[in-house]
């Protein structure tokens, strides 16, 4: 072999290992220039031949209006309260027309309870919390816009189906359901007793500190201690009787405020029981050991509507 020979050969190979690399780096969606210039012939044999597939049409999503089944009437009566934030204290729209507007749509809610007045007070501000909770709303007592279009839509209450975890659970379960108040006590699966119950909410602090909304956590805690009538350096001694134990900061217990005054009123974060016969049970009846399980049903996301474009796309 000459050297020209040679060198044409080299070279030959040298072009094949640079197209070879050429095609691995530009990855596998490209097709390579030199195949698409030149096509198989029909007595070639190719390797496979993929079957072109119509892609979907794409589709476009457009939000619904969450007031578009409110009638002039009501969106006239909310007006521009749509756009304002309504919460207790000062300088926020405690009074007025917007404030007295959630009052009287709250109290129309049916929740079991009335609030009086046109401003909103800690009494309001709980009632605000209460609806908030029981719409799958985030409770935090500022009536903001997600507040205003439940309240304008008459946005209906959160299902009160308990979770597959208190129903599934072997053993005494603690379930409460911060949207509907209410506890289930449960064993083995099979609902026992069921109480009224009050949650934390917007409430002065045992000593020191502004008013502020003292929240219950949801979560799965395990029942620590009982004590009939714990110390208490904030507040005091017999201040939470029948206390069943299942964080540090929270007790089932008898409420003598939950019982005087009801739901206008709230806890620091425990779970209240209104009648002392009942919190008696609680306490005799479970274990040390037992699980609280609290929870708080959010609502649904919004459905939108989806509709098909007339685009079509080229396989």
């Amino acid at each position: 072999m000459s050297r020209t020979q040679a060198w044409r050969e080299a070279s030959g190979v040298g072009v094949v290992l640079l197209l070879s690399m050429s095609l691995l780096l530009s990855g596998c969606a490209k097709m390579p220039a030199s195949s698409a210039a030149n096509p198989p012939s029909a007595s070639q044999t190719p390797v496979s031949t993929p079957t072109a597939t119509a892609a979907a049409p794409p589709t476009a999503t457009t939000p619904t209006d969450p007031l578009a089944a409110v009638d002039a009437k009501t969106k006239k009566e909310f007006g521009d309260c749509l756009t304002k934030y309504v919460r207790v204290g000062p300088g926020s729209n405690s009074s007025g027309k917007c404030a007295a507007l959630v009052l009287k749509k709250i109290n129309a809610a049916g929740l079991g309870y009335k609030v009086s007045g046109k401003s909103v007070t800690a009494a309001g501000a709980n009632a605000i919390l209460n609806y908030q909770r029981s719409r799958g709303l985030t409770a935090d007592a500022y009536v903001g816009k997600d507040t205003w279009i439940a309240l304008a839509t008459n946005a209906p209450s959160v299902p009160a189906t308990l979770p597959d975890k208190c129903n599934t659970t072997a053993g005494v379960i603690l379930c409460v359901d911060l949207a509907h108040r209410k506890l289930s006590w449960i064993k083995n699966g099979k609902v026992v007793k069921t109480f009224a119950v009050r949650p934390g909410g917007w409430n002065k602090p045992a000593k020191t500190g502004p008013w502020r909304n003292f929240p219950t956590a949801p979560g799965t805690f395990k029942v620590f201690d009982k004590q009939a009538s714990p110390a208490s350096d904030n507040y005091g001694a017999g201040a939470m009787p029948y206390a069943t134990m299942f964080h540090p900061d929270m007790y089932v217990h008898y409420s003598a405020g939950f019982n005087n005054v009801g739901y206008s009123g709230a806890s620091h974060g425990c779970v209240n029981i209104r009648t002392l016969s009942e919190a008696i049970w609680i306490f005799k009846n479970t274990p040390i050991g037992a699980t609280v399980y609290i929870y708080a049903t959010k609502k649904a996301a919004t459905t939108e509507a989806t509709t098909s474009t007339s685009a079509t796309t080229t396989p």
